[in-house]
């Protein structure tokens, strides 16, 4: 059954105090006390983000283990059992099955509910967003979906990445950075994982898009001087260019502090001369990294 694409999502008092397992008037008190945040509508009636009961369940952790999940994701006990468990073959299986059917609200509400039960979001990219896009991938190359069924689901899981730096946006950030991929790369989606995990930490991120040229990227970095660069390398169509790019920006970077960052799994094909720059496999070393913990 396909489901038409809905914003990003929003739930109301009564769905709150379910979810958290408390009753209405202690979240009307929490709310009206600051120690849970939300938005009111032009009417009084109050909104609650993704952001605002992740920030309350961070502060107020005792109620992280009373969520309820039948709440967010119905009464599949099965998927239930997996979150609390961390099966992630169950989930990337249902995760797959909503997003070639566009059923959008329930691949919304399992991601939701990982972010508040506690998982770190470097966790859901590299062991349940990532392995996603590789069995979308694959099923696609073996004929068992549709073009139409992959150019859905990867609108699906892009704009919940995307409204994810909605959730996650840095306070008066002392820190900037930018990512992008290099010219004839389209895969932007680690972009805009890169771009939550450094806006979670309270880093500023400008994310460029795909098919960047160094060069038009080093007249925008001398006038604003970035202390992060990130550049995600999936899919390589002319070595050669790529490495003149990739030195390019290691020389014109080579005596600043700012770390240059290369991940993807087509890194181990280029060659640079230049040794500033630091080569992550994964989401948990680049948190890693840019939390100045060595990996």
């Amino acid at each position: 059954m396909f489901y038409r694409l809905k914003g990003m999502i929003t739930y109301n008092s009564n769905q709150v105090a379910e979810i958290i397992g408390v009753n209405v008037s202690t979240i009307k008190r929490w709310t009206d006390s600051g120690k849970l945040n939300c938005q009111q509508t032009h009417g009084g009636h109050r909104k609650f983000h993704l952001n605002h009961l992740r920030d309350f369940l961070r502060k107020n952790k005792k109620h992280t283990s009373s969520i309820k999940l039948g709440s967010l994701l119905g009464e599949n006990k099965k998927v239930i059992d997996a979150i609390e468990s961390n099966d992630t073959n169950v989930i990337i299986d249902y995760l797959y099955r909503n997003t070639i059917s566009g059923n959008e609200s329930r691949f919304l509400a399992l991601n939701n509910s990982l972010i508040l039960k506690g998982y770190p979001l470097f966790f859901i990219f590299d062991d349940i967003i990532n392995p996603l896009l590789t069995k979308i991938g694959k099923s696609w190359e073996k004929g068992k979906i549709s073009i139409s069924q992959e150019h859905l689901a990867t609108v699906i899981i892009r704009k919940f990445l995307s409204n994810l730096n909605f959730d996650f946006v840095p306070k008066k950030s002392k820190q900037i950075s930018f990512c992008f991929t290099l010219p004839d790369d389209a895969h932007d989606l680690p972009l805009y994982m890169a771009e939550s995990i450094m806006n979670q930490n309270n880093i500023k991120t400008y994310n460029l898009g795909a098919n960047l040229p160094v060069h038009d990227f080093i007249e925008l970095a001398n006038k604003v001087a970035p202390d992060i660069i990130l550049v995600s390398i999936i899919y390589i169509k002319d070595l050669k260019k790529i490495n003149q790019e990739l030195n390019l920006l290691c020389k014109h970077f080579l005596n600043s502090n700012t770390k240059i960052i290369l991940r993807g799994n087509a890194v181990t094909k280029v060659a640079i001369n230049y040794n500033n720059f630091f080569h992550i496999n994964t989401f948990e070393d680049f948190q890693k990294l840019i939390s100045n913990t060595s990996i």
